[in-house]
Formats: C-alpha cells, sequence, structure tokens
C-alpha cells in the first residue's frame, strides 16, 4: 500500500490514534481548577495505560499522582497543572504549583512523600517560576512475585 491513499474515513481513524499514541507518552492536567483526584487517576490511567503490557501496573503511578496533585491542594494555594512523562527508565510524574516554598517539601518526612520514595527510582523539587516542580520518577515496570 506504499504511495497509495488511505480509503475514505481512515484520515480519521490515524489522527484519533496518532493523538492517542502522542497522549499516551506524555499527558497534562491542568490543576488551577482542582479537578476531582479520582477524575486525575482516572485521565492518566486512561491515557498512559494505552499500550502498556500486563506487566506494567499503573498502581504505583496512580499512587504516586495521587500523593504528589494532594499535596499541592492541601499545601499550595496555586497548583498548576501535572505532567506525565514516559522516559526510558520509567513515568516522569511533575506537579508544579505557585507556592515557592521548597524548603518545606525537600524536608519530606510525611508519610505520602515516603510512599512516594518507594515506590520512586527518586524524587525531589526544584524552583520553578513562579514557584516550585515536585517530581518523581516511576520505574517503567514493577514486576510483582508471586
Amino acid at each position: 500500500m506504499d504511495g497509495e491513499a488511505l480509503p475514505p474515513g481512515w484520515d480519521l481513524v490515524v489522527e484519533r490514534l496518532s493523538l492517542r499514541v502522542a497522549t499516551a507518552a506524555e499527558l497534562t492536567v491542568d490543576l488551577t481548577t482542582r479537578p476531582a483526584l479520582r477524575r486525575i487517576r482516572s485521565t492518566v490511567a486512561g491515557c498512559l495505560g494505552f499500550g502498556r503490557t500486563k506487566d506494567e501496573p499503573l498502581g504505583a503511578l496512580l499512587l504516586v499522582v495521587d500523593e504528589l496533585v494532594g499535596n499541592a491542594y492541601d499545601h499550595t494555594p496555586r497548583p498548576s497543572w501535572l505532567r506525565v512523562t514516559r522516559e526510558l527508565r520509567g513515568l516522569l510524574v511533575e506537579v508544579v504549583d505557585e507556592d515557592p516554598s521548597v524548603e518545606r517539601v525537600a524536608a519530606g518526612g510525611g508519610h505520602g512523600l515516603q510512599l512516594v520514595e518507594q515506590l520512586s527510582l527518586g524524587w525531589g523539587v526544584r524552583a520553578t517560576e513562579p514557584g516550585k516542580t515536585v517530581w518523581a520518577l516511576v520505574p517503567a515496570q514493577l514486576f510483582h512475585e508471586h
């Protein structure tokens, strides 16, 4: 079929599939309206679950997303956005807010951030304009021994 035109209607199918694949590689969610955590988890699972194998459970990713977004909702006046990006070693979760208080997050200490540390290859916080980004790199595959 090289060089041949797609049958009628297939261009829309290819466009939708391409958008779905792109969304499976990176997802950004606006947090300024404070969407419900349940809705955020559902969106992340629906978009980033596309194309995954059964050996790539989303539970750890969803727990990390829940904790980082929940912290932004509870401890900052203005959460901005969540971005989840597929990377070679895992899924990078970034939550950006407008609160410049990096030291408080860097101190960690809370049970939720301890959970994030256990489920991630690494996590941290960095100053950004006008606030900060809290990030965690969740492993691409989490295999469970039975």
